[in-house]
């Protein structure tokens, strides 16, 4: 077994969640056709309720209303395209200001970035096979070091492609989500399952970007942090701590970032859509109040031409 194993589990998680979105894409029709259809009669049923709207008003929501369902009709329909038409456009934007470091083959294989860190580290594994046992026994603390600062690179470069892969899987599992949350943005009091995932979508989307960049960028610069030798040709323990603090910075960068910026991503576009959402719930309430005092008017009316 080698690192491809990664690279394995990611793509059964990756094809295994692209057949779930199949198979919930047929409960989505159905949810659009139910809330659509309560969504025009609370609609419809509160222009009718006035008593005093007319012919053309009661037209331009009925057809406002079939445009907006046919519009989530389309995006359901081609979510999962859409979707991935749109990681691979965010990780090529990502990846376009590496200047070839990275490629989209190797941001979908995260095992690339392991073996990346065996190669920096490969000189330490050199240099300890090459100590004698003597040695070995008479440095106790700079084989330490030196098996500390190996230790060090090779799980910094697995936590790089750890996260790869549940950037990958994580945008796959929010188009899964997606696919049945989505009908619920056409009926106000439950738009937030929408905003929801749609939210985490636009945040996957981000974190490709960034990741992606960040990534493509790091991986050219490792080839100028290179270990310093000794006139021996063995690497120095400075030089081996240094190239370890760097993977550890490498890490955190490739973590850190590219989270925050999702969670901005996300937060930004579920409080623009909540905002919207506030404003319709706003409104409703005033039209409740009119609907009220047009229907006392209507009854008043009714009352005065029966008597």
């Amino acid at each position: 077994m080698n690192a491809t194993a990664i690279d394995t589990i990611t793509n059964a998680f990756v094809d295994a969640m692209k057949t779930g979105a199949g198979a919930l894409a047929q409960y989505s029709i159905p949810l659009l056709a139910i809330f659509a259809l309560v969504s025009f009669y609370m609609q419809i049923g509160t222009l009718v309720a006035y008593g005093g709207g007319q012919v053309g008003d009661t037209l331009a929501a009925t057809l406002l209303h079939c445009l907006k369902i046919g519009i989530f009709y389309w995006l359901l329909v081609n979510f999962i395209a859409l979707a991935e038409a749109a990681f691979l456009t965010f990780l090529q934007w990502g990846i376009a200001p590496t200047g070839g470091g990275l490629s989209a083959a190797t941001f979908m294989n995260p095992s690339a970035i392991i073996d990346l860190g065996f190669r920096a580290a490969a000189p330490l594994v050199q240099f300890m096979g090459n100590m004698g046992m003597w040695a070995k026994t008479f440095n106790p603390l700079t084989t330490l070091g030196f098996q500390l600062a190996y230790l060090a690179i090779i799980l910094a470069f697995t936590g790089v492609a750890l996260h790869l892969m549940m950037v990958i899987i994580e945008f796959y599992l929010a188009v899964l989500v997606a696919m049945v949350m989505i009908p619920f943005g056409v009926l106000n009091p439950v738009a937030f399952f929408a905003e929801f995932s749609i939210g985490w979508a636009t945040g996957g989307l981000i974190r490709v970007l960034v990741t992606g960049a960040i990534v493509g960028i790091a991986i050219p610069l490792f080839d100028l942090v290179t270990f310093r030798t000794t006139p021996g040709g063995d690497p120095t323990f400075y030089s081996a701590l240094i190239v370890a603090i760097v993977s550890g910075i490498f890490l955190i960068l490739s973590w850190v970032i590219p989270g925050r910026a999702a969670a901005i991503a996300g937060r930004g576009v579920s409080l623009a859509l909540h905002g919207g959402t506030i404003m319709a719930g706003a409104a409703s309430g005033a039209r409740g109040v009119l609907l009220f005092t047009h229907a006392i008017r209507g009854a008043s009316s009714l009352l005065r031409r029966s008597i």
